[in-house]
């Protein structure tokens, strides 16, 4: 027996009638995967126009866009609009110039006709929301804050004035991510809500963050709150002290070639002391009053008052005109009478002495420095050769001490109070230095254009897999010309029928050195029909 070739069809099981129809298919198939894909790498890019909206603006809104010729897509859920990106901005403008979204419009909505019949708590609850709503678009307007919402509480005033409530006010606020607000900021916030409410003080706002922590600290706060702000304090202390000696001493070694650590001990009780101080040794005369009395008693016999007690004195005597009692004989006669009557003499001084005295009153209040400590890291300075290689050097300590002085005077250095200032010069390593801060920029995945260029290559990516994957070995496949086998035959010229079942059972249990026998045996008859046979296998990938 020798070795037959014989015509083995791949699709025997296909009919040959059916080979058409799926090649149709599948080439139509390919068409439409491929259509879907290049009309969804030409959907343009969505962003968002308007977020949480209600119904009846949402409503509003998706006919003004309908009027305008924009399309967008309403998402239910979280009420958000999107229209495409490159008209984002010309939507909004046109929605602005027909006043929408009502919900956002602040006081413009006070200027549309309410309606008849409308009653006057509805007009306090429309102004109300008016108001909460012009203070939110102004808290949002600071540059950390990404969103906020305010509450007002404002008590009907009663016309007796101890059932009177003051107002107050809550502020939920939105921070962009990886911002926080100073304590300056959530002042001015506090200041600027209390400003624009009649009779509404600074401490009855309440100010929290969307993570839930309370940024403001009402009077009468608890202790941790208290304790919270007093760290405030001196955790800003120190950052002013710091970027002080940072911007004092950058100029003269470079920027980013200094680090200062400043630890301030503040004193965060406050303290009251009323002092009264005497100084016996120091006298001052504040008043003195002296008083002196003399009296003289009557010329003559004195004895009991009788009838001639009664009795008029002597008439006098008048003198001459040319006679004057100073040096006349009357005068002498009335000197020696004043010497002879006895007289009473009386002296009274009185003085009034002040002791020095000092009263003091001193109030110490929460915040003050009692001691300060500085650390200052200088690098070394760098000089380039004629080669242009970096060199460093260290500082001399004539630069290091200046630095010193600098930075004492800077940070107001005490003695006596126990301030310690310390500069080290040390070389820095090239990976410490800051790097160059760049400005907010918008991610390249982010942008419109890179978005499109992405989608039109994942179309082609997909579509060449598609082809390649699908669409090409299904056409090989069914127009594949047929498999030439070889069989145990009779003749190595005569081409036999196909085997029967039976057969081909039989044929299989031939064993692998009787098959290698064959093929030896035909390739050694017909070398020639054995190379075109294989010839064809190889340009078929068999």
């Amino acid at each position: 027996m020798s070795a037959n070739a014989e015509v083995v069809p791949r699709s025997s099981l296909i009919p040959p009638n059916l080979k058409p129809l799926l090649i149709l298919i599948g080439i139509a198939a390919a068409v439409a995967a491929g259509v879907g894909v290049v009309l969804w790498s030409k959907e343009p890019t969505y962003g968002l126009l308007y977020g949480n909206l209600g119904q009846q603006d949402a409503a509003q809104i998706a006919q003004a866009l309908d009027a305008a010729g924009i399309p967008y897509k309403l998402e239910g859920d979280s009420g958000a609009i999107t229209v495409p990106s490159d008209r984002v901005h010309d939507a909004r403008l046109k929605l602005a110039g027909q006043g929408l979204p009502e919900g956002d419009g602040g006081f413009a909505v006070m200027s549309k006709d309410p309606g008849f019949g409308v009653s006057q708590f509805m007009e306090g609850a429309r102004y109300q929301h008016a108001l909460e709503t012009e203070l939110a678009r102004t808290i949002t307007n600071i540059q950390q804050i990404e969103g906020a919402r305010v509450h007002l509480a404002l008590p009907r005033q009663s016309a007796f004035v101890r059932d009177r409530r003051p107002p107050s006010a809550s502020v939920f606020l939105k921070l962009k991510p990886g911002r926080r607000l100073e304590s300056e900021h959530v002042t001015a916030i506090s200041n600027l809500v209390a400003s624009s409410i009649p009779e509404l003080e600074a401490g009855q706002v309440t100010i929290i963050d969307q993570q839930g922590r309370l940024l403001s600290s009402p009077e009468g706060g608890d202790e941790f709150a208290a304790r919270e702000k007093q760290l405030e304090i001196a955790r800003g202390m120190e950052e002013r002290y710091t970027h002080r000696i940072e911007q004092l001493l950058a100029p003269l070694v470079g920027v980013g070639r200094v680090r200062a650590q400043v630890v301030a001990d503040v004193e965060m009780s406050t303290t009251e002391e009323a002092r009264e101080q005497y100084r016996p040794e120091s006298q001052v005369v504040r008043s003195e009053q002296l008083a002196e009395e003399t009296s003289r008693g009557v010329s003559g016999t004195q004895g009991v008052p009788g009838a001639l007690t009664n009795q008029p004195p002597t008439p006098g005597v008048a003198l001459p005109p040319n006679v004057s009692p100073a040096n006349g004989a009357v005068a002498a006669d009335t000197a020696q009478l004043a010497a002879n009557t006895p007289g009473n003499n009386s002296k009274q001084s009185t003085k009034n002495y002040e002791i020095d005295r000092t009263v003091a009153y001193t109030k110490q209040p929460a915040g003050r420095l009692k001691r300060i400590s500085v650390a200052v890291l200088v690098d070394n300075d760098r000089t380039a050769d004629a080669e242009g290689k970096s060199t460093d050097i260290a500082l001399t300590p004539e630069r290091i001490e200046a630095m010193t002085k600098l930075v004492k005077d800077a940070v107001g250095f005490d003695a006596a109070r126990g301030d310690s200032v310390s500069v080290v010069n040390v070389g820095f390593k090239a990976e410490v230095l800051p790097e160059d801060i760049k400005p907010d920029e918008i991610p390249l995945w982010e942008r419109p254009l890179i978005r499109d260029i992405a989608k039109l290559l994942a179309a082609l990516a997909v579509l060449m897999t598609l082809v390649l994957s699908v669409l090409r070995p299904l056409v090989r496949g069914l127009l594949a010309a047929p498999r030439p086998v070889f069989t145990q035959g009779v003749s190595a010229n005569i081409v036999t029928p196909a085997l029967s079942p039976a057969q081909a059972s039989a044929a299989a249990t031939v064993d692998y050195d009787t098959q290698i026998a064959q093929a030896r045996s035909l390739v050694s008859q017909d070398p020639a029909r054995v190379a075109q046979v294989v010839k064809g296998w190889v340009g078929n990938d068999e």
